[in-house]
């Protein structure tokens, strides 16, 4: 009898509610006070978006210990379920804050293992983090494909959630869409390896 073998998966971890609300708004209003300080990082970025990447980095900063450890706990977890046994530590993590109309084009993070985003603030209307097949392009696509599943997705979107943490293998090609919302999205990036 036939049967149809999945081999090379791609897996992206999520947990919620990882920190209470009033954490996040202690960030959340720490995070504007350090934009004030630091210029953005985003000089070779389309996109708008305000980032300490490159300018700041919150690896080193006592106020997000807390964060940054508990993301590495995370990030450990996921790495055990590829019956990896590496410890993984946090090398670089930094701010985004979007504002109405910002966005990220695609992109990897090079020379890393494990990638997390953290939404320590996330309103209505914030854009989704859309992650693309690896195998993508694909320079010869299924013709007449009636619905999408499973062996046949392009992309996966993720909504942002205030207090959602979100890991992925860091060669994993993705964007921030334009967002809609009218207070800004601020969000925690971390690389692992």
């Amino acid at each position: 009898m036939a049967e149809v073998e999945l081999w090379f998966p791609v897996a992206i971890y999520h947990e919620l509610n990882l920190f209470p609300s009033d954490r996040n708004k202690q960030w959340k209003d720490y995070a504007f006070t350090l934009k004030e300080k630091y210029p953005s990082g985003s000089d070779g970025w389309v996109g708008d978006v305000y980032t300490t990447h490159g300018t700041y980095d919150i690896v080193k900063d006592e106020n997000f210990k807390d964060l940054v450890d508990e993301i590495t706990k995370h990030v450990n977890n996921f790495a055990k379920s590829f019956n990896c046994q590496k410890e993984f530590t946090c090398n670089s993590a930094w701010l985004n804050i979007n504002d109405k109309d910002h966005f990220q084009e695609y992109h990897h993070h090079a020379g890393q293992l494990f990638s997390a985003v953290y939404y320590i603030e996330a309103p209505e209307g914030s854009g989704n983090l859309v992650f693309e097949d690896p195998k993508e392009p694909d320079m010869f696509p299924l013709p007449n494909i009636t619905e999408k599943n499973s062996l046949s997705f392009q992309t996966c979107d993720h909504t942002p959630i205030t207090g959602k943490l979100i890991i992925f293998r860091s060669y994993m090609r993705h964007l921030v869409e334009k967002g809609t919302n009218t207070t800004p999205r601020v969000s925690v990036a971390c690389n692992f390896n």
